[in-house]
């Protein structure tokens, strides 16, 4: 018998992806604030309409559905320190107690919850899910808030998964990363320089190798693969609470991308470089050994040139079907 899975902000980047993953092999119900965009696959009468801030609206949904899994996506994540706290305080946390207080009321026992790399604090090293917790930014204060009420109640199953730099697209079907505004490094550098537009670069002196910053970039595939591991050892498990980092376990700078743009796509990128972004750390990259550990998962699709390959074509499609991306000047 199948088990019963709801995935919140499944109208996002991962939400979707995972969807798209899922919504043929397992009995899946999606929920969102918004619409899912055209290019998402799933079935309209298992998707609900709610604001995860309207308590009543969504007690009336696990009322409903009785879910055995939930897999918590929903969330504001565009880091971006002209945002206000008090926003990320809502989207991130208030959103949090909602569900684990209705969890409770319907005993659901069971969540996944999307996490961050910007929980940690600054690093020159590969970061382990046992090193000091010291978000530096509104975006990663906030996650860290909500993993802290999701790690107090003692009757969940649960894994919090450390997202590292989630990037590119799934194939087939073609289906990627469209936040408003775009703020990632990956597909700020292929789409505007596809729309031949100048790419601005916070900071070139950082004490990395090259004085850009270094990070962990995980394709979108591996995520969702990290999560359906994450699934499957939650329902084989009982009384399980893990924290686990998920990312590719190495390190590439900005420029090294910049480089590989250049060298194996032959794209002109009209490159400059402007003063530090607040909330940058010059090195985020993660140890993934506990993973590979405990849920036997490990990125097999993570390689640079394949995440820059598979967005180079999703966004081709995103300027051909004339999806206009927005992005913070």
């Amino acid at each position: 018998m199948k088990k019963k899975i709801l995935i919140t902000g499944v109208a996002g980047y991962i939400g979707s992806s995972l969807n798209n993953y899922l919504y043929k092999k397992e009995k899946v119900y999606s929920l969102d604030k918004e619409n899912p965009n055209k290019w998402t696959k799933f079935k309209k009468k298992f998707f609900f309409k709610c604001n995860l801030l309207n308590k009543k609206k969504l007690e009336k949904i696990i009322e409903k559905l009785k879910p055995d899994l939930i897999i918590h996506l929903a969330g504001k994540s565009t880091v971006n320190e002209k945002i206000p706290y008090q926003k990320y305080f809502l989207n991130n946390v208030i959103t949090m107690r909602n569900l684990l207080s209705v969890m409770k009321k319907y005993k659901i026992d069971k969540i996944i919850y999307s996490s961050t790399a910007a929980v940690y604090n600054k690093k020159n090293n590969f970061i382990g899910e046992n090193d000091k917790l010291n978000p530096i930014s509104n975006y990663g204060k906030s996650k860290l808030k909500a993993e802290r009420l999701l790690r107090k109640n003692k009757n969940l199953d649960f894994i919090i998964l450390r997202f590292f730099n989630v990037s590119s697209s799934i194939p087939n079907p073609l289906i990627g990363e469209f936040h408003k505004p775009e703020t990632h490094l990956i597909p700020t550098l292929i789409h505007k320089t596809l729309e031949k537009k100048k790419i601005n670069i916070f900071g070139n002196n950082y004490k990395t190798s090259d004085g850009t910053c270094m990070r962990d970039y995980v394709h979108i595939i591996d995520i969702c693969r990290a999560i359906i591991f994450s699934k499957n050892y939650l329902f084989k498990k009982k009384n399980k609470k893990i924290i686990l980092n998920i990312g590719n376990g190495k390190a590439i700078s900005i420029k090294q991308i910049i480089n590989e743009l250049k060298n194996n796509f032959k794209l002109n990128l009209k490159i400059k470089y402007i003063g530090r972004r607040k909330g940058d750390s010059p090195f985020l990259v993660c140890n993934i050994n506990k993973a590979k550990k405990i849920i036997k998962w490990k990125p097999i699709y993570s390689k640079i040139i394949r995440i820059l390959k598979d967005e180079v074509k999703w966004s081709k499609y995103l300027i051909k079907s004339n999806n206009k991306r927005l992005f913070i000047k």
